[in-house]
């Protein structure tokens, strides 16, 4: 592999870890003040962890790439599993964050093929999906953090293979490539 390639992939790499931490803080500064008034606390507070709103945003994180958060509850006679999208289930949370994921990947994408110096769609095509390389780690990390346990009593925790393949692999790589594909052709570079 040339110099050139291994830079074109770490600054892919850092542009989609420093997407991913964009995203999360933007849905985070946008969705806490929902997150600790609303129902979705009570879920984590009778999971037994009152300090988990982060968590639980970083469910709402992943459910605005598409990716469910999976609750099982263990009690007799009451207990069960669902996947539950709380965008689209809360009407508190608004939809707009479906758009930030996108949108910062979009301009991840675009910075990588800048700093690259791409000028050719073809190039752009290469360049862009160097994006994952960065999300997908944190992506699935993410998906393990943000799990919130109540021990034998159940647990809530984004969806992990569809965290790994829809936020991690798709997400960046179609957003990374559409954003590089921008840059090649609005840009001067």
């Amino acid at each position: 592999m040339s110099d050139t390639a291994r830079q074109r992939y770490a600054v892919g790499a850092l542009a989609g870890a420093a997407a991913f931490v964009l995203a999360y803080v933007l849905v985070y500064a946008l969705s806490i003040s929902t997150v600790q008034d609303a129902l979705l606390t009570n879920i984590a507070e009778s999971f037994g962890d009152d300090r988990a709103a982060w968590k639980i945003v970083g469910w709402v994180f992943f459910n605005a790439q598409f990716v469910t958060t999976t609750v099982t509850v263990n009690i007799p006679f009451l207990g069960g599993t669902s996947a539950v999208n709380f965008i689209a289930e809360n009407e508190s949370l608004s939809p707009i964050l479906y758009l930030l994921p996108p949108a910062v990947l979009t301009a991840a994408g675009i910075a990588t093929a800048r700093i690259d110096g791409t000028t050719d769609l073809s190039r752009a095509v290469r360049v862009g999906p160097a994006v994952v390389l960065g999300y997908l780690p944190l992506a699935a990390l993410g998906a393990v953090l943000f799990t919130v346990s109540a021990g034998d009593s159940g647990q809530g925790a984004p969806t992990l293979l569809t965290a790994v393949v829809l936020a991690g692999i798709v997400y960046p790589a179609v957003f990374g490539t559409v954003g590089a594909a921008i840059a090649t052709a609005f840009g001067d570079s």
